[in-house]
Formats: C-alpha cells, structure tokens, sequence
C-alpha cells in the first residue's frame, strides 16, 4: 500500500511506503510510473500557475522564486503578476524591456539594492526585541531605472526618520552607505544578482525604502520589480507594494541623464 501526501507550500509529494510486504518488481514498476507521472502533472501545474508562456516547459520553479510568490500571496497583493523575461533582458535597452513587461512606460521599471551603513552601531535592545527601523545596519533600497540614488538624500533622509532631540543620531552616522557585497546581499535576501526580491527575504528584518517618486509620479501606479530570480519579473500596483512590506517612503532618488538610464545595476548612484 502507498500513501501520497501532497503539501501545496512545497508543491511536491512525499511518498511513504507501509507495505506489509515487498511488491513484485512488475508492481514497483507500475507504482513508480504512476509517482512519476503524477509529478510531472503537478509540475505542469505549478509552472502554469506562474506562466502561460510558450516556454514554460523549459522554465525551473526555484525555492527562492517560491518563496517570493508565498510572501507575495500571504500579504494579499492581488494586483501580482509574474513574467518570465529572456535570458539575454539584461543586454537590452529600457525601452526594449518595457515592451517584454507590458509596461506603459520605462519609469515603473524598478530595481532593488541593498546598502550598508558603515558606522552602524547597535541600537540598544534592552527595552524592547523590535528592529530598530531608524538605525538599520543595512536597507533595501527600491529605485527606477530611470533615476539614480542620491547618498546625500539618503544620509539626510534616514537621520530625519529621528525627531530632532537626544535620540537623533549624529549629523556623520549615515556618511558611509554603501552597496553590500553580492555575497553578503545573497545571504541576507537569499537572491542573487538581477534577481532580488523586496518579498521574501531571508532577514525579514531588514527595512525597505520606496523612493519618494515612485509614489509619487510614476503613472500609471504599477511597477516591475525583481521576482526572485535573474529571468523572473514581479509586477504589481505601488499602493500594495508600499503596504506588503511596509516600505518606508523617502525622498532619496534623483532622475538620470539619458546617458545614465541604459545603465542596468546598482552601481551608479548620484
């Protein structure tokens, strides 16, 4: 006797064998074509749920891309939509990824980067056992393409997340933001380049900016944003994102000059 258990968080089955007795090789041959036709029906499954495209026999559901879409799911983002991108996206020009997203525009093309204060000191835990959001040793900032990071801006703006008095830190303490190595952002939001995710990451405590004019002007009020992996996009309404990840809003972002916008990584800020 065989019994399935199918769980719908791992998408897979688990077989547990409480034969009595050993099945004759004719049987275990029929039992195991029966396992493995059943799974490839349930990958069928899984791969559709993510995408109609033509392609998406050839495409591999990640657990990193899983657990991106969980989070996405749990927070009730119903405006989501996942695409899967070719794998030469990176090489093509904003205009051109436009079109592959459906996008109205290059401004909702968005991107997530994480960054390190390099004078952070502990905030005292003591009192309570909350993330101290004001005093992050690293942030996840969302930009567009189309603009770049401004490390003034940002200085300024996670010093005033403090109101002015006792518990404002000093005027230097967010001087030194950089963009953490890639290794270091893989350990922490268990995605690698090109493919991170705001939804899902490994630190959850990590807090996430919006930039100010991604609220603000981008029209329609819908982004693309990484899903998990480098060929996978994750598209849905700001209103939503801002909320599922209870983003902090800043103003830290200042347009590109048309030289600038083909650029494609964090590496150029402002």
């Amino acid at each position: 006797m065989i019994r399935y258990l199918f769980r719908p968080s791992q998408q897979r089955i688990i077989q547990e064998s409480v034969s009595p007795s050993p099945p004759t090789a004719m049987a275990s041959s029929s039992e195991e074509e029966a396992v493995q036709s059943l799974l490839s029906q349930i990958d069928a499954i899984e791969k559709s749920s993510w995408t109609n495209n033509k392609k998406q026999n050839e495409c591999v559901i990640t657990p990193q891309m899983r657990r991106a879409r969980r989070h996405v799911q749990t927070s009730h983002c119903y405006s989501s939509q996942w695409k899967l991108c070719p794998s030469n996206y990176y090489s093509l020009t904003l205009e051109e990824r436009k079109v592959i997203l459906g996008a109205n525009n290059t401004s909702q093309l968005c991107k997530a980067c994480l960054f390190e204060n390099k004078n952070y000191k502990p905030t005292d835990t003591s009192t309570t056992s909350v993330a101290d959001r004001t005093n992050s040793q690293y942030y996840l900032v969302v930009v567009q393409y189309v603009e770049s990071i401004d490390m003034k801006k940002l200085q300024s703006e996670l010093r005033g997340l403090r109101p002015n008095g006792p518990k404002r830190l000093d005027p230097n303490y967010f001087s030194d933001m950089r963009l953490a190595p890639e290794d270091v952002s893989e350990k922490l939001t268990g995605y690698g380049h090109n493919g991170v995710s705001p939804f899902g990451m490994l630190d959850s405590t990590i807090p996430i900016i919006v930039c100010k004019s991604i609220v603000e002007n981008v029209r329609p009020k819908f982004i693309w944003m990484g899903g998990g992996d480098k060929d996978w996009k994750l598209g849905m309404a700001v209103s939503e994102f801002v909320s599922a990840v209870n983003a902090i809003v800043l103003d830290v972002s200042e347009p590109r000059t048309l030289l600038e916008v083909g650029g494609t990584n964090c590496n150029t800020v402002a």
